[in-house]
């Protein structure tokens, strides 16, 4: 028996643990990440992802190594009962808001390999492949971890807290006695990937297609190099063993390809699930990713909201873990991502029963009523305004918007040349001031001191720099930043490590109550906090 002790168990290294314990590790906390494979799945399963994980990516400092292997989302359009076009969705044009383009498709499994060589260096991070988690036992300050390492030998294990993204089946729900709403979507469909030989490339399509046709449901994904995915629904009475052989999928692609056009890179039948838990935590166990909720793909937001969940869960825990805040903070991850994951899941369903329709009446009034009308051109729509804000958590949320939005991410100028405003600054908690502020008041400077806070003011001449290692001054190269300023007449704006605003100062006094407000919803009981944390010093 062995006996290690550490602040967070992550279980499962999908891209969601992964990334996890990337950003666990990062801030400086021990983390124990096992999976029960001993390499990373060689198959694509997710396909997509979006702005948001693009600068969670880039804040791990992955941008560069994953530019090979991600590519900006095509265009779609969904194609009516007899061929003609019934909607079209985009991202929305530039200047991105985030500093990276809304959507992108990905290799996925070379995105997870370069997250988990991003795991081996980082020193508080151990990573143990070919793990198997057999048991859990919550104790007052910690949870007992029981796990199978490779030849049958047995550990025991000790953390602070455990986080459980060990996917769908999820054997960290199951412990806790988890179960799963349902928003009614389950469909079956067969999942085809081919890696597409130069000339059949020419002959696809260079678009994103929804095939709404009632005789056979599909979707046509552009991935990226010569990578292309069909999504094809199975009819009643079809059997996913039966449709899951090469002769049927090659007769269900002829309208496409022949065999000699390309390699069969993965086939797979799936149930399309539209499930989200009921309890993300429970006591010092949590839930991300698929072990808290299922989400159809027409949407593309699958792997991206597990991503968000690691991103919200991760500065969470640091502040638990490392600041000494109260663990209430973390009761703030279920009542901030499950309404998310519910809205956006739903949204995706939506979109899902559009396209799924198997009744040509209804599918041809659908069109009637999808189509533009007479003289008039088909409206594009922007994929990323369906998704919602933050309305509740660890946030000043009775401010309204721009409270529980991403804060833009603009090109800033520095000497020779233009970055992106977190590779200069960071990830951290941000103070961002207008130009014209002359001052800030000493206790919320002491807050930022005490929270590891950056300052950021703007202004309009000159590069940007730092003032010190946590003050910088800001000069933008495209006003993105600026602009979102003056749209929603603020004077400062307080952002959390997950790049989502926790409140705003639109006057002189809102700016004075901005660190009272601060301590009330991040720190909670300010006398403990601060006992524990000298206590840790």
């Amino acid at each position: 028996m062995s006996q290690a002790e550490v602040d967070v168990a992550v279980i499962g290294l999908g891209p969601v643990g992964a990334v996890l314990a990337a950003l666990l590790g990062q801030q400086g906390m021990t983390v124990l990440a096992i999976d029960k494979q001993d390499h990373v799945y060689p198959l694509p399963r997710a396909i997509g992802l979006d702005h948001e994980v693009m600068r969670v990516l880039q804040g791990l400092g992955l941008a560069e190594r994953i530019a090979p292997y991600v590519m900006p989302y095509r265009p779609t359009e969904y194609h009516g009962l007899g061929g003609e076009i019934i909607a079209r969705y985009d991202s929305v044009p530039p200047p991105h808001a985030q500093g990276w383009a809304p959507g992108y498709v990905f290799n996925q499994p070379k995105l997870e390999q370069i997250i988990r060589e991003t795991l081996a260096e980082l020193p508080g991070v151990t990573v143990r492949l070919a793990t198997e988690l057999l048991a859990l036992t919550q104790h007052d300050d910690h949870v007992g971890l029981s796990v199978a390492a490779p030849h049958g030998k047995i550990e025991t294990h000790r953390a602070r807290y455990v986080v459980g993204c060990d996917g769908g089946p999820s054997f960290v729900r199951k412990i806790l006695g988890g179960t799963l709403q349902s928003l009614d979507f389950d469909e079956p469909w067969l999942v085809v990937d081919v890696l597409a030989n130069e000339e059949a490339l020419g002959r696809l399509p260079q678009t994103m297609v929804q095939y709404c046709n009632p005789a056979r449901p599909m979707t046509y994904v552009v991935g990226t190099g010569n990578h292309r995915r069909w999504e094809i629904m199975l009819l009643p009475g079809e059997r996913p063993e039966q449709m899951n052989q090469t002769e049927v999928i090659w007769r269900l692609l002829e309208r496409w390809l022949k065999p000699g056009d390309g390699e069969l890179w993965r086939s797979a039948t799936y149930v399309f699930h539209a499930l989200v838990a009921h309890e993300w935590r429970k006591g010092r166990v949590l839930l991300a990713g698929d072990a808290a909720h299922m989400t159809p793909p027409f949407l593309a937001q699958g792997m991206c909201q597990g991503v968000r969940d690691a991103a919200n869960l991760a500065w969470k825990l640091a502040s638990v873990i490392r600041q000494g805040g109260s663990d209430v903070l973390l009761d703030t991850y279920q009542e901030e991502r499950r309404p998310h994951v519910m809205t956006t899941t739903s949204t995706a369903k939506i979109l899902g029963r559009v396209i799924c329709e198997l009744d040509p009446k209804k599918a041809l009034e659908r069109d009637r009523s999808m189509r533009a009308p007479p003289g008039q051109q088909l409206p594009v729509k922007y994929r990323q305004e369906f998704l919602p804000p933050l309305l509740a958590g660890a946030l000043m949320r009775e401010q309204g918007l721009p409270v529980g939005t991403l804060i833009p991410q603009p090109k800033v100028l520095v000497p020779g040349g233009v970055t992106l405003l977190d590779d200069l600054v960071g990830s951290q908690m941000r103070l961002v001031v207008r130009a014209d502020v002359d001052d800030i008041p000493a206790a919320l400077c002491g807050l930022m001191d005490r929270l590891n806070a950056s300052v950021l003011k703007l202004t309009r001449s000159g590069v940007s720099h730092p003032v010190s290692k946590r003050e910088f001054v800001i000069v933008e190269g495209d006003g993105l930043l600026e602009n979102w300023f003056v749209r929603h007449q603020l004077l400062a704006v307080f952002v959390r490590p997950d790049n989502y605003v926790f409140g705003v100062a639109r006057s002189s006094s809102e700016f004075l109550n901005l660190g009272e407000n601060i301590e009330r919803v991040l720190l909670r009981d300010e006398q403990a906090n601060l006992r524990n944390f000298a206590t840790r010093q």
